[in-house]
């Protein structure tokens, strides 16, 4: 069965262009957004999404532009049992001004410009979606 996630990517204007919110995993160290597991009490995917970036984030009331919506696929890999299929869709949002409270998930965060989101995202598929996110925010 496929494990349905939703996370946002939450974008600020600098003078030299956008920059996405990325955060460090402090378990595995890798780099993300702010995403997780819907949840039974979840309406959909979009209360998913905005539960998980206020979880991760404190970041609450945010407006999801209705302009991106992405999804990812794939699968992962678990040591502690069966690899499983997961499905994550995220949504875009302006961040507020204040800085991010992190969740005991994460252990940094930064604002990335487009070069230092593609080096510091890992996967090819986040590398694609921030790609995506900056193609947007550049259109708008």
């Amino acid at each position: 069965m496929t494990v349905m996630a939703s996370g946002v990517l939450l974008y600020r204007q600098a003078p030299d262009g956008p920059r996405l919110l990325v955060l460090r995993n402090r378990g595995g160290g890798h780099w993300g957004f702010a995403k997780g597991r819907r949840d039974p009490d979840d309406r959909h995917e979009v209360a998913c999404a905005l539960r998980e970036v206020e979880e991760e984030t404190g970041y609450a009331h945010l407006g999801l532009r209705e302009d991106f919506r992405a999804e990812l696929t794939y699968l992962v890999r678990d040591d502690d049992g069966p690899d499983y299929p997961k499905c994550v869709t995220y949504f875009l949002a302006a961040a507020p001004e204040d800085e991010p409270q992190l969740s005991a998930e994460h252990e940094d965060y930064r604002w990335a410009t487009p070069r230092e989101a593609r080096t510091l995202l890992g996967f090819g598929q986040l590398q694609d979606l921030a790609e995506r996110a900056f193609a947007a925010l550049d259109d708008a």
